[in-house]
């Protein structure tokens, strides 16, 4: 068995794809894959003495056929937050890329590869709930400002976790960090992990951070839920901010 033989078992292949210029453009396949089983595969191409190592839109796309809706750019922020930490670029349409040098070809690769599987990852945690939790983030924050009238709202504000992720939250008010999930299994499973990972920390044990939950649907859920998101963080269910707001509406007429 020769090397290229041998890369091949390990789902490590390159093929030569036609292209409208007639430079040759690479396409690499690796053993990685979505979480869905689709492969991820990237593209090469020599542009004078650099090399260009990009998606052509791939990744974005599988994302957005996995449910998860980016509508705006807060909706994108947080992949483009991921792409830039591996050293790569987004562009407008979605593509990622980055420039190298030929002698450094090994580098790009790298960090293009990184920034793909990176993304991936975040995709599997989010696949079906993205989309949920960024309309009723939206929906929130509505709530939120009558709560807080008069402060400074930031968003995606980030917080690294003793794994070295960095996490976003969807709020920073008053100098409290603030999350919005559903009461549905994967939403909060994935914001415990989060919040687990950021108070192992030490530094990081008493951080205000409060974790607006969703009960409205599924009020039974939403309790059993906030149970285990109370270990890390202060727990709201949603009808008690919308309470809270409806008393201080009711107390200025």
């Amino acid at each position: 068995m020769n090397c290229t033989e041998f890369l091949e078992t390990l789902g490590l292949s390159c093929k030569i794809l036609p292209s409208f210029d007639g430079k040759p453009i690479h396409c690499i396949s690796t053993p990685f894959e979505y979480f869905d089983g689709d492969g991820i595969h990237l593209y090469a191409e020599e542009l004078g003495g650099l090399m260009r190592f990009f998606d052509a839109g791939d990744t974005l796309f599988h994302v957005s056929g996995s449910g998860i809706k980016l509508r705006d750019k807060r909706a994108i922020k947080p992949i483009q937050k991921l792409v830039e930490e591996a050293g790569a670029q987004i562009s407008d349409e979605g593509e990622i890329s980055i420039l190298s040098p030929l002698q450094d070809g090994r580098e790009g690769f790298r960090k293009a590869l990184t920034a793909i599987l990176n993304i991936a990852g975040w995709e599997a945690e989010n696949a079906g709930i993205s989309n949920d939790v960024t309309s009723l983030a939206s929906e929130v924050e509505i709530y939120l400002r009558e709560w807080k009238a008069g402060y400074e709202f930031l968003y995606e504000q980030p917080l690294a976790g003793i794994s070295g992720r960095s996490h976003s939250f969807s709020f920073l008010v008053d100098g409290e960090l603030i999350d919005v999930v559903s009461s549905a299994p994967q939403s909060t499973a994935s914001e415990v992990r989060k919040l687990a990972d950021i108070r192992g920390i030490p530094s990081q044990s008493d951080t205000p951070i409060r974790v607006i939950i969703d009960d409205r649907s599924n009020p039974e859920r939403a309790r059993q839920e906030a149970l285990i998101l109370s270990r890390f963080a202060d727990i709201w269910p949603l009808t008690s901010l919308q309470a809270t707001v409806e008393k201080m509406g009711s107390a200025q007429h």
